[in-house]
C-alpha cells in the first residue's frame, strides 16, 4: 500500500462524519437518536427559523460520527417549515450519510419519503424500527427484497431493547468509507423517464436553474419534485414551464406517476412482509375505544379528573414537608443575623419569596410525572384526533390542538411549534390564542389560591381551569381569524402512535426535562424578583409600615379597576410582576404579606373572598403572557406589532372573564 493511499485511508477514517436521521413522526426517530447518542447530546434552533435542532455524537471503531435528528415529516415537499427545513438541508448536501426511519407496523407510509430521498441521490440507510412490536403482532419482515431492488443496506432495529444497534453503527461506517455514491438507479416508467430524460436535457440551458440546482441536474430528483409538488417551491423560469408544458400533459404525467409510485411502493413492501400477523390485538381494542367520538371525549376528561386529583392527594404531604423545613429555615437563620435589614432580606424576601414557589415542586412534578404517561404511552395524539372535528369548528384542526398540549407545559415551545402548520391564517390566529393555554408556570398560583379556598374541590376546580383555557384558545382562535381573514379548511393527518406502556426510565427523563426550569428559575429570575420586591415593599421607610412602601404606591394605581373585586394593592402588586414569570405572582405574595406558604394561606383567606379569589385564578390563566413567550411571538411574527397586540388583547380578555366569574360565582359561591 503506497504512502498516500495510507494517508487517505488515515484520514477517512478520523475525519468527522455527519449523518443526519429522518422519518414520518412517531416512527421512533428520536428514541433511535437516543440510543446512538445517549446523553453527548444537545439542542438547538435551525438558521434563520425556530424549528428546534438536535445534534448528537458518539464514536464507533475510533471514527466520530456527528447525528443530526431533523423534524418528522411525511414528505420533502417545503408546505410546512418542518418540511422545508429538512429539505433545505439534505439538498445542501451537509449530509454525508441519511438514516430513514420507518414503523415495522407502517412500512409503506415512509418509503415515500425514502424514495425521495433516494431521487436527491444521497447515502441512504433504511432503518425499520419496532420490530419486536411487530412480532408480538406475528408480523415478519424480511428487509432483502427491498435492499436488493433499491441497492440500500436496511437494518432491522428496536430503539426500545437495542436490537440492530451494532449492524446499525458497522453500516454507518462503511458507507462513511466509501467516498463515491454507489449508483441507485429507480427504473420508472417510460413516459417518465422521456420527462425526465428532456428536464434535465433542456434545464441547462437556463443558468438560473442550473447554477442554483447544480447538484442535482444530472439526478432525477429535480424533475421528480416538479412532477409531484408543482414549481411553488422550486421557482423555476416561466419560459421553462412553458416549454415543458408545450411537449408534457404535466397533470396527466403526474397522475401516471403517482399511481405507479404508489403501485410500486404497495408491491415492495408487501414482498417483505412474509406473515402480515394478527389484525386484532388488545392495542387496537383500545383504539377504538379511546378514539370513539362520545366515548373517547368522556375518558379524556375523566383522564384529566383524574390527574389532577392525584396530583392535589399525592403532592400535599411532600409540600406542608417543604413548607415546614423553610419555615424552620427562616428562624434558625433569624436567630444568627443581627441586622434588621438584612435580616428581612434573607428571611422575608429570599426564603419566603423563593420558597414560597418551590413548596409547589411536589405538585408540579408529579403533574408533569402524569401528563407524560399519557403522552409517553400514546393517549395525547389520539386528544388531538378527538378533538379535530370540534376545533376544525374554531378554523383550527387536531394539529393545532397538539400545539394547545404543549403549551400546558410551556406557552414558548408550543408557539414554536406551529411551524409545523401549513396554513398561514390558521398559525398567526393560534400563535395569538397560545398564552391562553394554561402554562405550568400558572400552577403554583392555581395550587395556592385552590388550597386555601376550594380543597375539597380541588381537582374539579383545576379541570374547570384546563377545560376553560382550551375553550379559551378556540373561541379566541375563532374571533381572530374573522379579522386576519378566514383560513382555508385543510385536512388533519396524523400518524397515530401505537399504545406502548412507558418505561420509569422515560417518565424520569420527560419529568426532570419539563420540571428542572422551575429549579432553575428559582436561582435566577424570581430570586432577583424577589429581591426587588423586597426592596419595594421594605422601603421608603425601612419596613415600618409596608402600605407606605412602594409596592403599595404601584398597585394602588390599579385599585380603581379592581376594588370592585375585592383585590387591593398587595393582590394587584403581585400580578404586576408576574408578568415577568407567573411563579412571581405566589413569591410576592409571599413576601408582601410576609408569611411563608402556610401561613400565606391564611392571609390570602382574610384578604379575599372565594368569588374574589375564583376570579384571580382567571385572571392568571388569561392575562399577559410572560416575557419569554411575548419574545417568542416577536421571533415568529418578525416584528413588534403583534407582540403589542397581544399583551392588550391578552389583559382586556382576562379582566372580562375575571368580572364575570367575579359576579357569576358570586352567586353560587
Amino acid at each position: 500500500m503506497s504512502k498516500e493511499t495510507l494517508k487517505d485511508n488515515v484520514e477517512t477514517v478520523n475525519k468527522e462524519a455527519e449523518i443526519s436521521i429522518i422519518g414520518n413522526p412517531n416512527v421512533g426517530k428520536t428514541s433511535l437518536f437516543n440510543l446512538l447518542t445517549g446523553t453527548k447530546q444537545y439542542v438547538a434552533n435551525w438558521p434563520g427559523v425556530t424549528v428546534e435542532k438536535k445534534v448528537g455524537n458518539f464514536k464507533y471503531k475510533g471514527k466520530t460520527f456527528k447525528l443530526v435528528d431533523l423534524p418528522g415529516v411525511y414528505t420533502l415537499s417545503a408546505k410546512s417549515e418542518d418540511e422545508r427545513v429538512a429539505k433545505d438541508y439534505l439538498i445542501s448536501n451537509s449530509s454525508e450519510i441519511v438514516i430513514v426511519v420507518a414503523d415495522a407496523l407502517n412500512l409503506e407510509s415512509s418509503m415515500f419519503l425514502l424514495f425521495q430521498l433516494i431521487e436527491i441521490g444521497v447515502k441512504t440507510i433504511l432503518v425499520i424500527n419496532a420490530v419486536d412490536e411487530a412480532r408480538e403482532k406475528g408480523r415478519i419482515i424480511d428487509p432483502s427484497p427491498i435492499s436488493k431492488t433499491l441497492n440500500i443496506p436496511v437494518i432491522l432495529t428496536s430503539a426500545k431493547t437495542g436490537e440492530g444497534k451494532e449492524e446499525l453503527l458497522e453500516e454507518a461506517y462503511n458507507l462513511s468509507k466509501e467516498k463515491n455514491l454507489t449508483e441507485k438507479k429507480i427504473m420508472y416508467l417510460e413516459e417518465i423517464e422521456n420527462f425526465i430524460e428532456f428536464f434535465q436535457d433542456k434545464v441547462s440551458k437556463y443558468p438560473k436553474i442550473s447554477s442554483k440546482y447544480q447538484n442535482y441536474i444530472d439526478s432525477s430528483w429535480l424533475p421528480i419534485y416538479f412532477l409531484e409538488f408543482g414549481n411553488e417551491d422550486l421557482e423555476l423560469s416561466k419560459d421553462f414551464l412553458a416549454e415543458l408544458k408545450e411537449n408534457f400533459d404535466i397533470e396527466e404525467l403526474k397522475n401516471k406517476y403517482l399511481n405507479w409510485k404508489f403501485n410500486f411502493i404497495s408491491y415492495l413492501v408487501s414482498s417483505s412482509i412474509i406473515k402480515e400477523g394478527i389484525d386484532w390485538s388488545l392495542r387496537d381494542i383500545l383504539d377504538h375505544v379511546f378514539t370513539h367520538k362520545v366515548l373517547g371525549i368522556l375518558i379524556y376528561v375523566f383522564a384529566l379528573f383524574a390527574v389532577f386529583s392525584l396530583t392535589f392527594s399525592l403532592a400535599q404531604p411532600l409540600s406542608d414537608l417543604l413548607d415546614s423545613a423553610f419555615t424552620f429555615l427562616g428562624n434558625s437563620i433569624s436567630g444568627f443575623v443581627t441586622v434588621p435589614w438584612l435580616e428581612s432580606l434573607i428571611v422575608d424576601g429570599v426564603i419566603a419569596g423563593v420558597g414560597g414557589v418551590l413548596v409547589f415542586i411536589p405538585q408540579i412534578f408529579i403533574l408533569f410525572f402524569f401528563l407524560g404517561f399519557l403522552e409517553e404511552s400514546g393517549y395525547l395524539p389520539r386528544a388531538a384526533f378527538l378533538v379535530d372535528r370540534i376545533a376544525r369548528n374554531f378554523g383550527l384542526s387536531g394539529r393545532s390542538f397538539m400545539s394547545i398540549i404543549l403549551g400546558f407545559g410551556c406557552n414558548v415551545p408550543a408557539i414554536i411549534s406551529t411551524k409545523s402548520i401549513a396554513n398561514k391564517k390558521e398559525r398567526l390566529a393560534l400563535i395569538i390564542s397560545l398564552p391562553f393555554a394554561s402554562c405550568s408556570a400558572r400552577l403554583p398560583v392555581y395550587i395556592l389560591l385552590i388550597s386555601a379556598f376550594f380543597s375539597t374541590q380541588a381537582a374539579t376546580i383545576m379541570l374547570l381551569v384546563y377545560l376553560s383555557s382550551i375553550s379559551l384558545v378556540l373561541l379566541s382562535s375563532k374571533f381572530l381569524q374573522r379579522f386576519i381573514t378566514q383560513s382555508e379548511d385543510i385536512p388533519f393527518i396524523i400518524e397515530l402512535p401505537r399504545f406502548r406502556m412507558p418505561t420509569f426510565k422515560n417518565l424520569s427523563i420527560y419529568t426532570w426535562n419539563r420540571g428542572k426550569h422551575f429549579l432553575q428559575k428559582a436561582g435566577g429570575i424570581i430570586l432577583i424578583a424577589t429581591i426587588v420586591i423586597w426592596f419595594l415593599s421594605f422601603f421608603p421607610n425601612f419596613g415600618t409600615d409596608i402600605n407606605s412602601s412602594f409596592a403599595a404606591s404601584i398597585g394602588r394605581v390599579f385599585e380603581p379597576l379592581t376594588n370592585h373585586l375585592g383585590w387591593d394593592w398587595r393582590i394587584n402588586t403581585g400580578l404586576i410582576f408576574g408578568v415577568a414569570a407567573k411563579e412571581i405572582v405566589v413569591s410576592s405574595y409571599a413576601t408582601i404579606f410576609n408569611v411563608g406558604e402556610g401561613s400565606l394561606t391564611y392571609a390570602l383567606q382574610n384578604a379575599l373572598t372565594p368569588a374574589s379569589a375564583l376570579a384571580l385564578i382567571f385572571f392568571v390563566l388569561a392575562y399577559i403572557p410572560c416575557f419569554a413567550t411575548l419574545a417568542t411571538i416577536k421571533a415568529e411574527t418578525n416584528g413588534w406589532k403583534w407582540v403589542i397586540f397581544s399583551f392588550i388583547y391578552t389583559t382586556v380578555v382576562a379582566y372580562i372573564i375575571a368580572n364575570v366569574v367575579f359576579f357569576v360565582g358570586g352567586i353560587f359561591l
